[in-house]
């Protein structure tokens, strides 16, 4: 079937309920390495403000320090991956969107980590998963999809203002889902092109 438009997920707070998952091993990560102004969830969220690991940066740290709290995450959330969840309609969502779309998943968290959970609940549709250890920069990852696809309409549904402003810079569609790390109220301040309340939304908006 010929793919009527590229569609790119972020995936933690859009296809998965993982915060406390992530947050717990990040913040972890963090003070392990000696840095410890992400203390809290509050902290933490507001590094999504932007992109995350362009946030630490700004804070000081190297890139290499950077890099080995990724790894560091990576080690610990391996053994948390057993409580993630689906949030409801979304496999459906992914699945039903495949049909008719190119389906990415782009994610500032660890590849083998989120191919080993979709994998484990049974998702199926998407191409392939491009995580931070990858590319840390979410603009790049667009960027370099939208290229491949430049025959087709592109699309970046995220949950955080951080996701909505690198989408825009990337030159794609950008859609907010209201039930992710950053709610409704914090997404609008980022003025997505779209925001959704649930997944059934989400399809109904893609399909047209």
């Amino acid at each position: 079937m010929v793919k009527s438009g590229l569609i790119m997920f972020d995936y933690d707070g859009v296809i998965v309920d993982s915060f406390e998952v992530h947050a717990r091993n990040f913040i972890v990560a963090c003070q392990e390495n000696e840095f410890n102004e992400v203390n809290n969830y509050k902290d933490l969220l507001d590094l999504y403000e932007g992109n995350i690991y362009s946030g630490l940066s700004a804070k000081g740290l190297t890139k290499s320090t950077i890099d080995q709290i990724l790894k560091d995450y990576a080690i610990k959330q391996k053994t948390s991956l057993q409580g993630v969840r689906l949030f409801q309609g979304m496999k459906e969502c992914i699945e039903i969107l495949a049909k008719s779309n190119e389906i990415y998943i782009i994610t500032s968290n660890v590849s083998d980590a989120v191919v080993d959970v979709l994998e484990r609940l049974k998702v199926r549709g998407f191409q392939d998963v491009i995580g931070a250890e990858k590319e840390k920069s979410k603009v790049k990852k667009i960027k370099t999809l939208k290229s491949k696809y430049s025959n087709l309409a592109s699309f970046y549904v995220g949950d955080t203002k951080g996701d909505i402003f690198e989408g825009k810079e990337a030159g794609v569609k950008t859609i907010g889902v209201s039930w992710g790390w950053h709610g409704k109220a914090r997404l609008m301040e980022a003025v997505p092109d779209y925001i959704v309340e649930y997944p059934e939304e989400l399809v109904n908006l893609l399909s047209n």
